[in-house]
């Protein structure tokens, strides 16, 4: 009878530890802190990884944060906030013939095998016992659609096409974003430069098709005047 009560008094005492172990300062002390003070119990508690969350390495003296000059990526949205965060979505990045490079770069390596090298939607998985439809993206529909939309397709997929926002960093998916408008023949083309122009216009006069460098200019206009520096 006693070994009895004592093998059931242990079965008890063992419940007790398990269901508490999870709880934290249920009693005015920490008893999974206490659990570790026992040997058989403390396995694995230390260790020489990295916590969560946790600087390994502290900055050094005298740093200073780096800031992107066309600001931060958006912060993170699902397909269902598309259309409600592509309103508000502006392409920071202005038209440069080495941007519309690795636009077209990253549309060839992601983009061209559903909508095609030219954005017709005849890429080489789609048709008859293939992928059954990609849109044409330079038509007049996807022509219609702001650039924040676009970027947001690409970030988080809609329908048929699968998110790439881990497959592309934020200023690639702009640069796909200029590329298609290339495609749609709403951007201008910049004509590449091999060093700084230099213009014998008097001060202030505009120089006709230069590209304005501000971050907010639209890969979607056709020209933009600029005044000399």
């Amino acid at each position: 009878m006693n070994r009895t009560r004592r093998a059931l008094a242990s079965v008890l005492a063992l419940g007790a530890m398990t269901t508490l172990a999870g709880c934290s300062d249920w009693a005015g002390y920490d008893l999974d802190m206490l659990m570790g003070k026992v040997p058989w119990l403390s396995t694995m508690r230390k260790g020489v990884q990295i916590a969560p969350y946790e600087n390994p390495r502290l900055p050094a003296v005298g740093t200073i944060p780096v800031e992107n000059p066309n600001g931060d990526a958006p912060p993170a949205f699902t397909a269902t906030q598309l259309d409600s965060v592509a309103a508000a979505l502006r392409n920071p990045y202005p038209v440069t013939p080495r941007f519309l490079e690795r636009g077209e770069l990253q549309f060839q390596r992601n983009c061209s095998v559903c909508h095609g090298p030219q954005g017709a939607g005849n890429g080489p998985v789609v048709g008859p016992q293939k992928f059954p439809f990609a849109p044409a993206i330079n038509s007049a529909a996807t022509a219609a659609r702001s650039d924040g939309y676009i970027y947001g397709v690409i970030r988080v997929g809609r329908g048929l096409m699968p998110s790439y926002g881990e497959r592309m960093t934020d200023s690639d998916r702009w640069a796909v974003v200029t590329y298609v408008r290339h495609l749609q023949g709403r951007s201008a083309t910049p004509a590449p430069t091999a060093g700084p122009q230099v213009s014998n216009a008097a001060p202030g006069t505009a120089v006709s098709g230069a590209l304005d460098a501000s971050p907010t200019t639209r890969a979607g206009s056709d020209s933009v005047a600029q005044a000399p520096r």
